[in-house]
Formats: structure tokens, C-alpha cells, sequence
């Protein structure tokens, strides 16, 4: 029961507290010595997260009480359970409840009662659960069997259709492969892949991405000899095309306009084997001193990290970068199968704000540019607002740019990239390669 307790506690922290799971994740499983427990903790955490609208619509339902004026620790031990009956077949039903309640004794001891009421209430009538989500009306039933904002459905199937959003929502409710890109400065993919097969892990090299190594059966990688002697940083395979794009010269010139976490900066800098010069730019001190421990552990030099708002013009940048990497603040709907909560927090009644926020980092980037430089824009969302329309809108202001063709994975495409989780199996992901053609 010690990863029901974990589960409880996490779902506290990112439900109330506002957490982000990914870090909520990072932090709790350092906790479990033991891999069984921990694969429990994430499979469960993460499986109430992604369903619970579902899971606060089935107890709302059945309980006496409104949701908001349950106890929150009964709450999530409510939805932990509720998730267990319905997504987890590995599990019995008296198990499921025995344990809830025995946890809520704990937690507060009046309410075990409570608890197992609504349980046995709900395993009762589970069929008839499963035919109420099936037979809603079908904006309510995405919404409700997903466990995505009505808001949030309404403006998906504005953007794919109604098909095409079921399968968006199916594919970013599952777990993500985990992916490493391989630094070229230290090991190439092949010889790592040779290496580290033969040392019991399951491989296979990503299909897009020249650099990348899906990890079949990851444990602690941050605590392995690959991740410690910087043979590897963990990044989405869409992400890595940024710099597999990009594929600066030795001894350039770039910057990188919001670089925190530093994932494509610093692929930037193993691609020119250290020779380059990179300014990665961030407005957050923190994020920028969590850069500096991987430019260190990837044994990069010639980076230089400064604080500065991406949309705010430096008169010293002007006219100086070969390249630049313009991965702008957006929605996040594009990595929501890695941090599910983003469902919720995503707010589109200020969707216009975070398209004036983009647009101004682009222009201020576009200015930084030499001629015949290369820009490349990306975000991981899904919209086309923050993707083809602006970039578009951009080029009919700037007639000294241009989108170039590039080719991936033996496919040619014209100048951008659209990726989505239920068509290639990645994150969400736009790439445009924006190149200046004359001042």
C-alpha cells in the first residue's frame, strides 16, 4: 500500500498546490528502492491525472457530498481508486477497496465509511457507468471519457474534426517511449546503440530524428554511467529535429531565444563539435543554472548563458547570429501525454495574448539575423495559430525571408514540419526553417 500513500500525496501536490507532474514524478520516485513499487507509482499517478474528469464525474455521481467539499486527501484517495476499477484489470475490486480504506483511517477515520460507500456503490453499477459515458452527447462524451475541458474539445475539433480529435486524445492519454539524444561529441548513435544493447538495455534508434535512441526499458536514468558521463540527454525525437535542422557550421554564430531547459541549444553545440559560439537566452535565473549543469555534464564549451527577455530587443544582438532558435512560449497541447495536467491549466481565453508573445519574439529574433542565416521556429503545440499562421502572417511582413525545404528521414517538405502523437507516434510539434535572404 506504501505507492497508494505516494500516489495520494503526489496528486495533492499537482492537483492543489499546482505542481507540475513531470517534476512531481522526478522527486517521488527517488523515494522507491524497489523498480515494481515505483512502475506502480507512476502508472497510477499518471493514470489519475489523465482521466480525472472521468474519475470526479463517476464519484460525483455516487457521492452524498459535493466534490468540492470532500476532504482533498479522501478525494485523491477516492480517484485512485475510482482510476483502479475502471483502468487497471491487475487489481481485484476488494482489493482496490480494502485498501482505500484502510489508507482513509490514516488519513482522516471518520470518512472510511464514506469511502466504502461510494465504492461498493460504484462497482454496482459499473456497466451502467460505461453505457451513460457512451451514450453523451458527443462534445460531452470526449470530454468526459478523455477527461478533456469542454472548452478544450470544442477548440480541437475546430482544428482536426471530430475523428481525428478522438485519436488525438486516445494517443496523448498514453505514456510516452522514453528518448535520449546521443552527444556526437563523445559517441556516435551506432557505436552507443553496439554498447548498450550488449549491457542488457533494449534499443532502437528513432526513425526521424539522426540522433535519437528509444530506451525500452528505462530505470533511473539519470543515475546510469550513459546519462553521467553526458553520453546522453533524454528529449522527444520531434524536439531533436530542431537542431538536425538548424545542422549549423563549425564555428558560427548562434542564439537561442528561449532556451531553457536547454534541450536544443545544446544539441546545437555537440552538432558543431564545441567550435561554434551560443548565446542561449532565458528570462529565468533558475532555468538558466539548470543549463549550465547539463553544458557541464555534456563537457560543451563556447556556450554562453545570459538572462534576457526574448521580447525585449538587444540593440548588441542586432545583425550578429548565423542561426537562431526561436522555440517560443505556447499552449503546450502538444505534450500533453508528458505532462497531462496541461488539459486543464490551459487557458484559451488568453490564447490571443500568447500569439502577441510569440510574435514579438519572432520579430525580434528575425532582427539578430545575418544574411543568408538560417531561423528556425518551433512550438510544441498542435494549433495552427501558433504555427503555419504565424509564421505565414510573418513572411508577408518580411519580404528579406523565406521558407527552406529540407528533407527528413528521405521525405521533402516544404519549409515546415507538422508532428502530432496519433499520426507519428511524437510529441506535438511544429518546425518552420526560415531562412534571410537579403537585409
Amino acid at each position: 500500500m506504501e505507492y497508494r500513500k505516494e500516489v495520494v500525496d503526489s496528486l495533492y501536490r499537482v492537483t492543489e498546490k499546482k505542481k507540475y507532474s513531470n517534476i512531481e514524478i522526478k522527486e517521488s520516485i527517488a523515494r522507491f528502492d524497489n523498480k515494481q513499487k515505483k512502475d506502480l507509482y507512476v502508472y497510477n499517478f499518471y493514470g489519475v491525472i489523465e482521466n480525472i474528469i472521468f474519475v470526479d464525474w463517476v464519484i460525483a455521481a455516487y457521492s452524498s457530498i459535493r466534490i468540492s467539499k470532500i476532504n482533498d486527501k479522501v478525494l485523491n484517495i477516492l480517484r485512485l481508486a475510482v482510476f483502479q476499477l475502471f483502468f487497471n484489470d491487475n487489481l481485484s475490486e476488494s482489493k482496490i477497496v480494502f485498501e482505500s480504506v484502510e489508507l482513509t483511517k490514516k488519513y482522516l477515520f471518520k470518512s472510511h465509511r464514506f469511502v466504502n460507500g461510494i465504492l461498493r456503490n460504484i462497482i454496482r453499477n459499473k456497466e451502467n457507468i460505461a453505457l451513460e459515458v457512451n451514450n453523451l452527447e458527443k462534445t460531452n462524451y470526449l470530454s468526459i471519457k478523455y477527461s478533456y475541458p469542454t472548452e478544450l474539445i470544442t477548440k480541437l475539433i475546430k482544428e482536426f474534426g471530430y475523428e481525428k480529435t478522438e485519436q488525438f486524445c486516445k494517443a496523448s492519454n498514453t505514456k510516452p517511449d522514453m528518448i535520449v539524444r546521443v552527444n556526437k561529441t563523445k559517441i556516435s548513435r551506432d557505436s552507443f546503440y553496439e554498447i548498450y544493447s550488449k549491457q542488457g538495455f533494449k534499443l532502437d534508434k528513432t526513425r526521424l530524428s539522426e540522433y535519437g535512441i528509444i530506451i525500452r526499458n528505462p530505470h533511473n536514468i539519470e543515475k546510469t554511467e550513459m546519462y553521467i558521463k553526458g553520453l546522453i540527454t533524454p528529449q522527444d525525437e520531434s524536439s531533436m529535429l530542431v537542431g538536425q535542422l538548424l545542422n549549423p557550421e563549425k564555428k558560427s554564430h548562434i542564439i537561442d531565444m528561449c532556451c531553457a531547459p536547454g534541450g536544443k541549444c545544446l544539441h546545437a553545440a555537440e552538432i558543431c563539435d564545441n567550435t561554434s559560439f551560443i548565446v542561449g537566452c532565458d528570462i529565468f535565473e533558475h532555468k538558466l543554472k539548470l543549463v549550465d549543469n547539463n553544458v557541464k555534464r555534456l563537457g560543451l564549451s563556447n556556450i554562453s548563458l545570459k538572462i534576457q527577455d526574448a521580447t525585449v530587443l538587444n540593440n548588441d544582438f542586432i545583425g550578429k547570429f548565423d542561426y537562431c532558435i526561436v522555440d517560443v512560449p505556447c499552449s503546450n497541447s502538444g505534450i500533453i501525454r508528458r505532462k497531462p495536467e496541461i488539459k486543464y491549466r490551459m487557458d484559451l481565453t488568453r490564447f490571443d495574448e500568447l500569439l502577441t508573445l510569440q510574435k514579438n519574439i519572432l520579430e525580434n529574433a528575425s532582427k539578430y539575423m545575418k544574411k543568408g542565416g538560417k531561423m528556425i521556429y518551433s512550438t510544441c503545440s498542435v494549433f495552427d495559430e501558433e504555427n503555419i499562421n504565424l509564421v505565414s502572417d510573418f513572411l508577408k511582413r518580411h519580404e528579406e525571408f523565406e521558407l527552406e525545404d529540407f528533407v527528413i528521414n528521405g521525405n521533402k517538405y516544404d519549409g515546415f514540419i507538422k508532428l502530432l502523437p496519433h499520426i507519428d507516434n511524437t510529441d506535438g510539434f511544429f518546425i518552420a526553417c526560415l531562412k534571410r535572404t537579403h537585409l
